[in-house]
């Protein structure tokens, strides 16, 4: 175990205290969202989200905005659990030891906002945090980690207080924008940039949003970053957190997956797959777990059917959806590049962004017609949605349409949404009003 004032040196170019830090471009309603949440004195803040969407760059933003309004800087603390020097002593001792080398070198009373990077590294942290909580220690805690363990009810019954969680998401487009100079704060400036606008959306569903890779040029860079952002989320986050023997196959899972964003997929058909690649029997709990543990780090996001009935809702087949397209055209195997399902999955990102995953569904009916999004609220469903590229073809329109309308009649609700390349405005069929919006100008709003 590494003594407090080695603990300090490697620490101390991490912290405010230290040097000065980088905090890159301020996400704004995140922040907000954090200095709210702070005011609640017992309760504990959890920033959870993808790897690489921003978590650590936030949290020191936070800390920043604390000491521009008057706290020490020596009343920060940051500590990241994937700090390599660290790494090898991560336990419950470890905690300890990093807190008392804190109070005892650098503050040792006044109150203190604490970050603990990656929480989920350390074994039993939860017991820590409980303790610190009776002992009434004179601190803030905001935890961050690239799991949705840490927002779990389970974890909320072992600790004293709440945990007010806030999921980040790579960057949303007009995010996307702005981290390209791009800011559309007049009324008329989505007429007069319409072009370069255009042209960045293209960027956004070829690249994504992970902020690293936005300030990227140069094209083969990006893809490489976006390869070992997929690296580190399948070995670090899955593999070694899970403790998976069988890595080619979680490896081989995790892209077939990603092969099939914007498709119904189930455990069964995964299975299937992978033992025709491996040759070997694979147990049908490891490829669900597996598909758990993907959601779980945020890589992937599965969309159950809409139906009255839990049941079928729990046996049939979800849609999954990619956490950022940049992963999909990196990682998938594809010999096109299939424009109209890299819209949907975009649409299906800043749909979990707004709403959240259990507000979502999709529709099917017993003859294959099928709606891309349901938005339910309360008992009902409140908006329905089909995300068409090409809505211009006769065939395509016919089909799309013909699926919302019977959505429409069989769950009774009129707001209807087609998101198209570029299409625009209003048509009524059959009573009813169906309204058309391009994809760049929807995610803008």
């Amino acid at each position: 175990m590494i003594d407090k004032k080695e603990i300090i040196a490697v620490l101390a170019p991490l912290n405010y205290w230290g040097k000065d830090q980088d905090t890159g471009f301020n996400r704004e309603d995140y922040l907000k969202t954090i200095e709210k949440f702070s005011k609640a004195k017992e309760d504990i803040i959890a920033i959870t989200g993808v790897r690489r969407a921003g978590k650590t760059y936030l949290s020191k933003q936070f800390l920043k905005l604390l000491i521009k309004k008057g706290i020490a800087k020596e009343q920060t603390f940051y500590v990241n659990f994937e700090e390599p020097k660290i790494e090898p002593f991560l336990s419950l001792d470890l905690l300890d030891n990093i807190y008392e080398a804190y109070r005892t070198i650098i503050n040792k009373e006044d109150f203190a906002y604490i970050v603990l990077d990656e929480i989920q590294n350390i074994p039993q942290w939860e017991k820590w945090a409980r303790i610190m909580q009776e002992k009434k220690e004179n601190i803030k805690l905001l935890i961050t980690g690239s799991s949705s363990k840490l927002l779990s009810k389970e974890l909320s019954t072992v600790l004293t207080g709440r945990i007010l969680g806030i999921n980040i998401f790579p960057l949303d487009f007009k995010e996307f924008l702005n981290f390209k100079g791009l800011e559309l704060n007049k009324e008329y400036s989505l007429l007069t940039q319409k072009k370069k606008i255009l042209r960045l959306l293209n960027e956004y569903i070829n690249y994504g949003g992970f902020p690293k890779v936005a300030l990227e040029k140069d094209d083969a860079v990006k893809s490489q970053m976006l390869k070992e952002i997929f690296e580190g989320i399948i070995y670090r986050d899955i593999i070694s957190r899970y403790r998976i023997i069988n890595t080619i196959v979680a490896r081989n899972a995790a892209e077939i997956t990603l092969n099939n964003f914007s498709s119904l997929i189930s455990a069964n058909n995964l299975r299937n797959i992978l033992m025709g690649l491996s040759k070997k029997k694979i147990s049908p709990n490891f490829i669900v777990n597996l598909l758990d543990h993907l959601e779980k780090t945020f890589l992937i996001c599965q969309i159950p059917i809409f139906s009255y009935k839990i049941k079928e809702q729990k046996l049939y087949q979800k849609k999954v959806y990619c956490i950022d397209n940049g992963l999909i055209n990196a990682i998938a195997f594809r010999f096109s590049r299939d424009i109209g399902k890299l819209y949907e999955n975009t649409v299906a990102i800043e749909l979990l962004k707004r709403y959240g995953k259990e507000k979502l569904f999709y529709w099917k009916s017993g003859k294959h017609e099928e709606v891309d999004f349901l938005i339910k609220e309360g008992l009902k469903i409140k908006r329905m949605i089909q995300v068409c590229y090409n809505i211009e073809e006769r065939d395509i329109k016919k089909r799309e349409i013909k699926a919302l309308l019977k959505a429409s009649k069989e769950l009774k609700c009129k707001d209807l949404l087609v998101i198209t390349e570029e299409k625009e405005g209003e048509e009524k069929i059959e009573r009813n009003k169906i309204k058309y919006i391009p994809l760049w100008k929807w995610l803008l709003e």
